[in-house]
């Protein structure tokens, strides 16, 4: 169900509309009907024509501005949680990918209902069908973060990888986000073994582990998302605040900031830096917004929907989407809006 804290916009309407890889011939649901399959949100993605993607408990579902649309009655997208999800547009249509309990699904946004490709063990050279992360690079390399390892497909050619040769490490903790830069640096996030990072052309290269006691400013190795904003500053979420990094030294150019420097919680789940340079972070107990200099909180007792956020977006329009455990907020010029 679809509520306003505020005034709703007059031209905001939603409809909802079903259709699944088979054209059900459903038609769009009245605004008032629109129910999300869950109210767990575990990301959310905008790709270049403003589509909004959400990865919810009980599959997915994507806005277009007008239409609210429900995949459903398709194994491949809704036989249980999808636990992220991400979409690259390309000459007119957007590639989106999706990682959750049943492996790695792939389909191409179209106008009319879409063909899926599924990867996994049975069919594939994935080192596992559980799925954490997803991620792409400029070369439309594939990074899928599995429960034993790092999975990357590149010209229909799987590779494992499990990080520095004598840290195994994304083989033994979960990978809980993957993050690329123009220039081949990727970097792994676990939640419990810091972060790998390497680069990547054709080839895993120059790999490292960014942990204690030698990232000292990383604050704690279990990193929840890793988010970078050019080829040599990245954004951690921990459990301990959140860690900025400025440099590609591993010990040097670091700063953290906690519940002392102003942010609503220290367990940080998502990062997201908006048209501004401002930097918004989804914590256990609310969001907070750095603009490098102050910072502004919201809870539940400003509008958001939830005080646990899974994630953060921001919107091609400079708004911000944010999903939580109870559904979706969306916060545009001070005003917030409910999605259930």
């Amino acid at each position: 169900m679809i509520k306003f804290s505020i005034k709703l916009p007059s031209f905001f309407l939603l409809a909802a509309l079903l259709f699944s890889a088979c054209d059900n011939g459903d038609e769009p649901q009245p605004e008032d009907e629109f129910q999300l399959p869950s109210k767990i949100i575990n990301k959310i993605e905008i790709d270049a024509d403003g589509v909004k993607w959400f990865a919810t408990e009980k599959g997915i579902v994507s806005f277009d501005g007008t239409n609210w649309t429900i995949f459903s009655d398709n194994d491949q997208l809704t036989n249980g949680a999808i636990f992220d999800i991400t979409a690259k547009t390309n000459n007119n249509s957007a590639d989106v990918w999706i990682g959750g309990k049943t492996g790695v699904s792939f389909f191409t946004k179209t106008e009319n209902p879409v063909s899926i490709t599924n990867y996994k063990k049975a069919n594939s050279e994935i080192l596992s069908d559980t799925i954490y992360a997803v991620g792409l690079n400029n070369n439309n390399t594939k990074f899928i973060g599995t429960a034993k390892g790092l999975s990357i497909l590149e010209n229909g050619n799987w590779t494992g990888f499990y990080g520095r040769e004598s840290e195994p490490i994304l083989k033994f903790f979960k990978i809980t986000d993957i993050a690329a830069t123009s220039g081949g640096s990727v970097y792994v996030s676990t939640q419990g073994g810091g972060v790998s990072r390497f680069v990547y052309t054709d080839a895993v290269s120059g790999a490292t582990t960014l942990n204690l006691p030698w990232a000292s400013g990383l604050v704690s190795e279990n990193v929840f998302t890793v988010v970078v904003v050019n080829e040599i500053e990245q954004w951690y979420g921990t459990d301990a605040g959140a860690a900025h990094h400025t440099s590609e030294s591993t010990k040097a150019d670091w700063q953290s900031y906690s519940r002392e420097d102003g942010l609503v919680c220290d367990t940080v789940y998502a990062i997201a830096q908006d048209k501004n340079g401002n930097m918004w972070f989804g914590t256990h107990k609310g969001i907070s917004k750095f603009s490098g200099s102050t910072w502004i909180n919201y809870t539940t007792k400003d509008g958001l929907v939830a005080d646990k956020v899974n994630t953060v977006a921001v919107d091609t329009d400079g708004s911000l989407w944010f999903g939580t455990d109870k559904g979706i907020s969306h916060f545009t010029n001070g005003i917030w809006e409910t999605i259930e």
